[in-house]
């Protein structure tokens, strides 16, 4: 099972820190560790014939790529791009 309590405290830390930036309305540039950047990508739902396809988010992350996203869960610097645009409204 992956963790998430502090992949959830460690993404509101980033947001405290302004480390994140909204570059449209679908991403958004997230400080990590280290000053490495990543892009998190944020996709609209959409219906592609009678199927309906959720909102779905993405990271360029070693975390989410290798374990995040096979577990449904949220990386850091996803759960930071949610609470950046939840604070600061969509573009």
């Amino acid at each position: 099972m992956v963790e998430t309590k502090g992949r959830k405290m460690r993404g509101l830390s980033i947001v405290s820190q302004e480390m994140v930036e909204q570059l449209s309305d679908s991403v958004f540039v997230v400080k990590g560790s280290a000053n490495k950047v990543y892009r998190v990508f944020r996709y609209a739902p959409m219906t592609v014939g009678n199927k309906k396809i959720p909102e779905k988010w993405s990271c360029e992350c070693w975390d989410y790529k290798a374990r995040c996203r096979k577990a449904g869960v949220d990386c850091k610097h996803i759960t930071a791009s949610k609470v950046f645009e939840t604070l600061h409204g969509r573009s």
